[in-house]
């Protein structure tokens, strides 16, 4: 696997909030030069610590003043030298500023322009003003929660996992984009709608809504097939455990796990059927089995007689957990706890390039006078303006 396979890759950013910064870091980490667009005036650009430094990493900060014509003709420029444009401004704003694809095309004809979305950008509900949270109950998985719950992830409406998904989508794209641009010399427009990055996830509910069936079981509580089936509450003030059992070799292994609290296992196996039956009733035997046990004992236990399970970890045991460590998924550069910057590694545990996010305009001088070419007192003129700022 070539580790630095967009090298020569430019890609021009515009995308703000998670899921296209977090596209454009994951590219960065696989050797694209990434400029984001920024501006000095917005709250979003000008608050860099949190979330935006986690998200930011692996790119060049220009800013710039699309709304005035120098900043309009100076985006042009860097496009004509780039090959991916990823935006997620609402549908009209770079239609006004005369950088829509039908425009940009005009000055680079191969190039690749990303453009993400709650909705898409057709349909009837193509302008409606959603974020990644919300776009959560649109696509039916908060309708699969179960009974509501206000302590279950605000009933599934946080944390919003649509915006890192959509993210993996975009990088998704943008690659094969790019693989098509070097076959062919083709570029690309591509519409990602959030939604329907969302509902993509969903096959299964999806399957028994087109065949008009009922999903069989409150998903938020228990899985399909598997019997008994749950996330149960261990000894631990707030201690959980989630285990499934789907045929006799993992059901005897459960039974050995339980020791003295096991039921006869020859009771209930007959067949898989026969157990999820008895689900109901095998749910309670394995509860009152673990209200008496150690989580962390409890998994051991069952893992070592081949039960699938895991106990439930927040999130400072995650980052302090041992097997995440060994795989790279975490490390500590400058002091600081960084996430490896890609959800998967090589054979020496690379996970992609990091460079820290850099300072609001950081990179002006390189982007406006190496690549574009403008003299320092040009440069100067646009700040003067109010072009570069």
């Amino acid at each position: 696997m070539k580790k630095q396979n967009l090298n020569g890759i430019r890609i021009v950013d515009f995308s703000w909030v998670m899921a296209g910064p977090m596209a454009t870091k994951m590219l960065g980490a696989m050797g694209a030069e990434v400029i984001k667009i920024e501006s000095s005036t917005r709250p979003e650009f000008s608050v860099r610590d949190g979330m935006f430094s986690v998200i930011n990493n692996n790119k060049r900060s220009c800013t710039l003043n699309i709304t005035t014509p120098e900043g309009q003709d100076t985006v042009r420029d860097l496009v004509a030298s780039s090959n991916v444009v990823v935006e997620n401004f609402s549908s009209r704003v770079l239609v006004k500023y005369g950088l829509s694809y039908d425009e940009l095309r005009k000055v680079k004809p191969d190039i690749i322009f990303v453009s993400a979305s709650g909705m898409g950008r057709t349909g009837p509900e193509r302008d409606l003003l959603a974020y990644g949270s919300l776009l959560q109950g649109y696509s039916g998985r908060v309708g699969m929660i179960g009974k509501p719950n206000p302590t279950l992830e605000a009933m599934g409406i946080l944390p919003a996992w649509t915006d890192p998904i959509t993210a993996l989508w975009e990088t998704m794209s943008i690659l094969a984009a790019i693989h098509h641009w070097r076959r062919t010399g083709q570029g690309a427009y591509v519409d990602l709608s959030m939604l329907e990055a969302t509902v993509s996830l969903l096959p299964e509910a999806l399957l028994h809504a087109a065949l008009g069936k009922a999903v069989p079981e409150r998903r938020s509580v228990t899985e399909t097939g598997a019997a008994p089936s749950g996330c149960f509450r261990c000894a631990g003030a707030d201690e959980w455990i989630a285990l499934s059992v789907r045929n006799g070799p993992e059901w005897h292994g459960l039974c050995r796990a339980m020791g003295d609290m096991a039921p006869p296992p020859d009771r209930y196996l007959a067949d898989d059927a026969s157990r999820y039956a008895a689900k109901e009733e095998l749910n309670l035997l394995v509860a009152t089995w673990l209200k008496s046990q150690a989580a962390s004992a409890a998994e051991v236990a069952l893992q070592d007689n081949a039960v699938p399970a895991a106990r439930s970890r927040n999130m400072g045991q995650l980052i302090k957990d041992r097997h995440m460590w060994e795989r790279a998924m975490f490390r500590e550069i400058g002091g600081h706890i960084e996430m490896g910057t890609l959800p998967w590694l090589t054979e020496d545990l690379w996970r992609g390039d990091f460079k820290p996010t850099p300072a609001l305009g950081a990179d002006n001088d390189y982007v406006f006078g190496t690549l574009l070419g403008l003299s320092a007192e040009r440069r100067a003129e646009l700040v003067e303006a109010g072009t570069i700022r």
